[in-house]
């Protein structure tokens, strides 16, 4: 049958079937990971290792530097007035983009961004070369390539009245348009935000289609589509209520995905609501 014909069309002429780079999706982690993963099942094919999404101080004085690596937006914890955890007006790739900037209260910001195409087997994962500003070899490619772009922003922050260093921070972004509704994406990924649990939905029933665990906060989803990486729909839930929303009738299964068929509905509505305000 099918399974046969297959076999053939593998065997022919001797050449190894090619894995499409959109069947594919990328899983991007807080400890710098990129994976490539099924699209049917989420099973890890391979993994390109880099720097962490986000560099900070380990030390944290207050008032203190907060940065949420999903979007490098910054919050300030414990300000003047005793605030609390407040969000600031601007990103860390905002702050480069503006820098040399000094602030009303005499903080000097400076920035660098530095970009790099990283250009990968998609069979293997083996990086073939990294392409920057400052170094690009050239490659005879026996098959088709990924082009993954990343940028690092870097910034600091030094106080004139104390004449110190203030704060420093390296955030690592992937170069990838937003999702647009034309593409008709059917899957939607719930992510937990404290640790590297994805459960994967259809988008229209809601029904649970496969959940792993890649040990690391998901920062990111990505889609390989014309040529480049482009942001898949994920939601961040907390972990307690994703892990609830999976297990809370593990014993029943058509309970568990009526659950996550009724939270994802929610979640969704949320979701739309929310950029309605803004």
């Amino acid at each position: 049958g099918s399974s046969s014909f297959l076999l053939v069309t593998l065997q022919v002429g001797g050449v190894r079937s090619v894995t499409l780079p959109e069947s594919l999706l990328f899983v991007s982690t807080l400890d710098g990971s990129l994976h490539a993963v099924s699209k049917q099942t989420g099973d890890i094919k391979w993994t390109l290792r880099e720097d962490p999404i986000i560099q900070v101080p380990v030390y944290l004085t207050e008032p203190g530097f907060l940065p949420d690596p999903n979007d490098g937006s910054l919050y300030v914890l414990g300000g003047k007035h005793k605030e609390g955890l407040m969000k600031l007006p601007f990103t860390i790739p905002e702050l480069v983009q503006s820098a040399p900037c000094r602030s009303s209260d005499g903080i000097l910001y400076t920035g660098k961004k530095q970009d790099v195409w990283f250009v990968v087997d998609p069979e293997t994962g083996e990086k073939q070369t990294s392409l920057t500003t400052s170094s690009s070899d050239s490659i005879c490619p026996n098959s088709p390539l990924l082009y993954i772009g990343r940028t690092e922003y870097v910034v600091t922050m030094f106080d004139t009245k104390t004449q110190e260093l203030r704060w420093n921070a390296t955030y690592n972004d992937y170069s990838a348009p937003p999702y647009d509704e034309k593409q008709d994406y059917k899957m939607a990924h719930l992510v937990s935000s404290g640790d590297g649990l994805v459960v994967t939905v259809d988008r229209e029933s809601g029904d649970v289609l496969w959940s792993q665990n890649y040990g690391s906060p998901v920062i990111g989803v990505y889609l390989y589509s014309g040529d480049s990486l482009r942001h898949a729909p994920h939601l961040s839930l907390a972990v307690e209520t994703l892990r609830f929303l999976t297990l809370s009738s593990a014993g029943e299964q058509t309970d568990t995905h009526s659950t996550l068929k009724w939270s994802y509905q929610f979640v969704k509505e949320q979701a739309s609501a929310q950029t309605q305000l803004v």
